[in-house]
């Protein structure tokens, strides 16, 4: 089913097989496939083009396993989606190299990086050259080679960081700190040092490598590749929604039971919490499932999958703002309702809880998705309340009106006021498109007796 659904990328059945995964309630496997399937080998078969397709074909077969190397040590989930390895074409050696200019740079809690049999990577990094441009701002970089300038392009390469284990020559990796969650998900770092890789690594479907001169090509449309290759990321944050949701349901099945199996029925405070909680369960899944109809491909027409998740943007974003936290907070008041047995390891329930916490740090590109989010919400949701306009022009004013060069040490130092003003942008939107609604139809579940 998996390989069915990477051969035509069909999003759909990639969310579904997520969702499917979470009912085993073991986040190694979820995070596992999706670091293999929806990330490394996805992103192989999204952005490059037949000279990939056999490496594209041992990553849906496991014989080849690989890791998605972009996100940075000076770039975390709350101070946004910063690339600065460096990548450059090499005509002497006729290589592509990549190197970490910084300690920043290096690429940082790569998922599955730190287990040995991981032998590939799709690394992100920024291009340089030595074609400048007309801009006179245009920042410059010393290599090996000389004085390159920077373009405003990133680029993925897939490149082989192991060999049967053993690392290769000019990449240094390291496992992060033990983990109180994800135990068994081996985070690492990657450094490289004037590494070395085969032109045929760039993943090349939308942008080319001249060789003798070393210039990137990229069609115009495209002015900053970057934000085309990270497009893949979309499917991502449905994937992470529909394990949170799933998440969220297995731990009120579980209260529920509790619950009215027990004394404790008869506390309306308790029971309250619980009618509210199902309702706001059953409005996310209809809602969730039937917008992921969407992604359903027709093997018979001819549809541009890149486009179809660029149409929906903007509710993308609001169900990546809105879900995982929700269910959070489910899983929480749950947790608390359940009392000290929720702490107990055949309760899953501290799993639950990692996974839907997870599920709201993963992807270090939230600022970006935030800019974009309020771009969206300003531009379609202009029935909002005064309030919620107030919250997005805080947003607003976060992301355009601090420096560039402070927005990072600003954000960083104001992480709480950022997220809570970007979950309730997101909450207010929710509530205002009318979903609600659409949904006095909606079965709740009754309580089990």
């Amino acid at each position: 089913h998996s390989q069915q659904a990477l051969t035509s990328l069909d999003p759909h059945n990639l969310i579904d097989l997520h969702e499917r995964l979470a009912y085993t309630n073991s986040n190694d496997l979820v995070n596992w496939f999706t670091v293999q399937f929806n990330l490394f080998a996805g992103s192989i078969s999204a952005l490059g083009t037949a000279t990939h397709a056999t490496l594209v074909k041992d990553a849906r077969e496991l014989k080849k396993l690989g890791c998605f190397a972009l996100t940075e040590k000076n770039a975390g989930v709350l101070s946004g989606l910063l690339c600065d390895t460096i990548a450059y074409y090499n005509q002497d050696t006729k290589k592509i190299v990549i190197y970490t200019p910084t300690d920043d740079a290096k690429k940082c809690w790569i998922s599955y990086a730190g287990n040995n049999e991981i032998e590939y990577a799709v690394v992100f990094a920024k291009w340089a050259q030595t074609n400048a441009n007309n801009d006179s701002k245009q920042a410059s970089v010393n290599t090996s080679i000389g004085k390159l300038f920077l373009t405003p392009h990133v680029v993925a390469t897939v490149v082989k960081i192991r060999n049967n284990g053993t690392v290769l020559p000019g990449v240094r990796i390291e496992e992060c700190y033990t983990r109180s969650d994800f135990r068994s998900n081996s985070f690492g770092t990657l450094t490289f040092t004037e590494f070395s890789a085969e032109p045929e690594s760039l993943l090349n479907r939308y942008c080319s490598l001249d060789t003798t001169t070393g210039t990137l090509q990229v069609d115009d449309c495209y002015p900053k590749l970057f934000f085309k290759l990270s497009n893949r990321l979309l499917v991502g944050r449905l994937c992470l929604s529909a394990t949170a949701i799933v998440c969220a349901k297995m731990v009120l099945q579980l209260v529920t039971k509790k619950v009215y199996n027990s004394k404790r029925r008869q506390f309306s405070y308790i029971t309250d919490h619980l009618q509210l909680m199902q309702q706001q369960i059953c409005e996310m899944d209809y809602y969730f499932h039937r917008f992921i109809k969407r992604f359903k491909i027709d093997p018979s027409t001819s549809v541009d999958i890149e486009e179809l998740l660029e149409r929906y943007i903007d509710e993308i974003l609001l169900i990546k703002a809105y879900v995982p936290p929700l269910c959070r907070n489910i899983v929480a008041k749950c947790r608390e309702l359940f009392g000290a047995e929720s702490l107990l390891t055949h309760t899953r329930m501290i799993e639950s809880h990692a996974s839907c916490y997870a599920n709201c740090l993963a992807e270090g590109d939230s600022v970006v998705m935030a800019q974009a989010f309020v771009g969206q919400c300003m531009r379609k949701y202009k029935h909002m309340s005064l309030r919620n306009w107030r919250l997005l022009w805080l947003m607003m004013k976060i992301l355009l009106v601090v420096p560039a060069h402070k927005r990072i040490s600003y954000i960083n130092a104001h992480q709480t006021e950022v997220m809570a003003v970007f979950q309730q942008i997101a909450d207010g939107i929710f509530q205002n498109q009318g979903i609600r609604s659409d949904l006095h139809s909606v079965p709740v579940p009754t309580a089990v007796h």
